[in-house]
C-alpha cells in the first residue's frame, strides 16, 4: 500500500492557507509594480512636455536677443516665431519705472494649451 503524504492530506487546510497567502503576495506585488510603472510613465511624459515648453521659451528668447538690439525696440513691440515644436509670440511692454517686461505666449504643436510666461527683459 502506498504511503500518504500527511501535509497534503491534512484535513486542517494547512497547505491551502499558505498557498493563498503566497498567491496574494505575488498578485499584490505585481499590482504595485504595474501601478508604479504607469505612474513613472506619466511623470516622464510630463517632464518631457515641460522640457519642450522650456526649449521653445529659450529658443524664442535667444532669437529675439540675436535679431534686435536694445535701441531698435519701439514699444509696444510684438513678434512671432514659428519652430517645429510650436509657435511663440513675444510682446515687450515698458512699465512706468522704465522696466521692460517680455511676455511669451507659447503654443506647442501637439497641444491645445497656451502658456504665458512673463520675465523682465535684461
Amino acid at each position: 500500500m502506498k504511503k500518504r503524504f500527511t501535509i497534503i492530506h491534512n484535513q486542517q487546510g494547512f497547505l491551502l492557507f499558505h498557498v493563498v497567502w503566497v498567491i496574494l503576495i505575488v498578485f499584490l506585488s505585481i499590482h504595485f509594480l504595474l501601478y508604479h510603472y504607469h505612474t513613472s510613465k506619466a511623470v516622464a511624459q510630463n517632464q518631457l512636455y515641460h522640457i519642450e515648453i522650456e526649449t521653445l521659451f529659450q529658443m524664442a528668447y535667444q532669437q529675439l536677443r540675436n535679431e534686435t538690439g536694445d535701441d531698435e525696440i519701439s514699444f509696444p513691440y510684438q513678434t512671432d516665431y514659428v519652430f517645429p515644436q510650436g509657435d511663440v509670440t513675444i510682446t515687450l511692454h515698458k512699465e512706468r519705472n522704465n522696466t521692460i517686461y517680455i511676455v511669451f505666449l507659447i503654443k506647442p504643436t501637439e497641444s491645445n494649451h497656451t502658456y504665458r510666461l512673463s520675465r523682465p527683459y535684461v
